[in-house]
């Protein structure tokens, strides 16, 4: 090198600066073009094309305001202390109620941590959840739910990879549509959202682009989940409930069907066969998956003692010990009673018991609950409410007879058969007599006192409904 003259030895500097620029830039060029998740492959460096394939790419990173504080953070190499800031200032301006730097606040901790899932889970159910109670009108609320579940879907197409995710997603539409207190609401404005103005009455399609209902939209969710499971190994929860996904969905949407009431025979042929759907996933699909336990041990919930016999010498344990993982499991997800929840809701005794429900109530919303009295006597001839409502009582003490577990372990039929006293009562309350201090399900309406109040707080919230004048915008 000594013997090289000046201009010799720049010569060598730059041919050995050109050699090395061949790697960087293969290794380092960057996305050339706006690159979709689903894309097949990416233009770029041998590095873009690892972070597009491995979702590890921070491309939005620009997005952030350049004169905020975070931005100055970041250029500095203090991401995470930018994060932090971000996160405080959310809390903030959610404690202020400025929503819409909350909204702007949270935009940018997702393009700094786009791929961390806790973000888009946490902040998605603090959208949909706490901020959405912070607003009194029951449509405003529906907004910020929409947001909430808009945003989660914005962290599944940006992390395609991350299963739970995609359940997220389905899970907060199947709990605020369906169990919310406004759920009355909220499924109503599903598929016909308040903002008529904007949408036409129709449904928002961000969140709803079939226009059907809120269940079944979960239920494409949680499947689309459980399809991501079958390529990634899903984390963040417990596998077993993870699956139940689709065909949980599937008999919610039955017993939302049921509730709603079912005028004709086309609508109960309907039901009877949503019912049966729900129950063949269940059995046959989420029953027969192959899961794993306790030591990495293989069961089934949906297992014979033959199968468990099997199961037990794959595994090498004893039937003992096979048995007992099964029944834990079993018992932790509820699987028999699901099992025969759809048996019973299958059974056309308990059919005419929500019909007999359901007429009795629609005679009281109509004004059919009046005693009609026999011209010429004391006696009266029972109003059409009073008589639907007898015969619904008088048929659910025939399903529990057939059914005694369903009158304990379901919530869902205890409430109808408590609410089916309650208007029975109110009825006579109504026409200034006292009921009769024997009636079929006495035992049972003495035995579930506990459970008045909140039958008192449904029964306002049924007749809440039937004002038009109480009824929120868009409703």
């Amino acid at each position: 090198m000594n013997n090289l003259n000046s201009r010799q030895r720049k010569l060598l500097y730059a041919l050995g600066i050109l050699v090395l620029l061949i790697p960087i830039i293969y290794f380092g060029a960057p996305v050339s073009r706006d690159v979709k998740v689903d894309d097949a492959s990416v233009e770029g460096g041998y590095l873009a094309q690892l972070r597009h394939d491995h979702q590890l790419g921070e491309t939005t990173l620009g997005e952030i305001d350049p004169s905020s504080s975070a931005m100055n953070l970041v250029l500095l190499g203090m991401k995470g202390m930018a994060v932090c800031y971000l996160h405080q200032n959310a809390i903030e301006y959610q404690e202020r109620k400025d929503w819409a730097k909350l909204r702007e606040t949270v935009d940018s901790i997702i393009m700094l941590q786009p791929h961390y899932r806790e973000i888009w889970k946490f902040q998605g159910w603090n959208l949909a959840y706490n901020v959405s109670r912070e607003w009194d009108k029951v449509d405003d609320r529906y907004f910020w739910v929409k947001e909430g579940i808009k945003f989660i879907q914005e962290g599944t197409n940006r992390n395609q990879k991350i299963p739970i995710l995609f359940h997220n997603v389905g899970e907060f539409i199947s709990s605020k549509m369906g169990i919310s207190d406004e759920k009355k609401f909220f499924r109503q404005y599903f598929v016909s959202d308040p903002n008529v103005e904007k949408f036409n009455g129709g449904a928002d399609t961000d969140i709803n682009p079939k226009g059907i209902d809120s269940f079944l939209v979960a239920y494409d969710w949680f499947t689309l989940a459980n399809a991501k499971d079958d390529l990634y190994d899903m984390t963040g929860m417990t596998h077993v409930f993870f699956r139940q996904g689709p065909p949980k969905a599937r008999l919610s949407y039955a017993e939302a069907q049921q509730k709603d009431g079912l005028e004709n025979e086309e609508a109960r042929q309907a039901n009877r066969a949503a019912w049966d759907e729900g129950y063949r996933e269940w059995m046959e699909v989420y029953g027969v998956y192959e899961f794993r336990g306790l030591h990495d041990w293989k069961y089934k919930l949906n297992s014979t003692e033959e199968d468990l016999v099997q199961m037990a010498e794959e595994n090498g344990i004893s039937l003992d010990d096979q048995r007992n993982l099964w029944a834990r499991n079993v018992d932790m997800v509820h699987y028999r009673f699901w099992r025969d929840y759809a048996n019973a809701e299958r059974d056309p005794e308990t059919v005419a018991a929500h019909q007999a429900f359901f007429e009795g109530k629609k005679a009281y919303n109509e004004a059919r609950s009046v005693d009609r009295y026999v011209k010429g006597k004391e006696e009266y001839e029972k109003s059409d409410a009073e008589r639907l409502f007898d015969e619904a009582m008088q048929k659910w003490v025939r399903v529990f007879e057939k059914y005694p577990n369903m009158s304990v372990d379901s919530q869902s039929y205890i409430d109808e058969a408590l609410l089916t006293v309650y208007y029975w009562i109110k009825v006579h309350e109504n026409n200034g007599r006292k009921p009769p201090t024997e009636f079929p399900l006495k035992t049972f309406w003495e035995g579930n006192a506990d459970r008045r109040p909140e039958i008192e707080r449904e029964f306002m919230m049924d007749a809440i409904r039937v004002q038009p004048e109480e009824t929120p915008a868009g409703g």
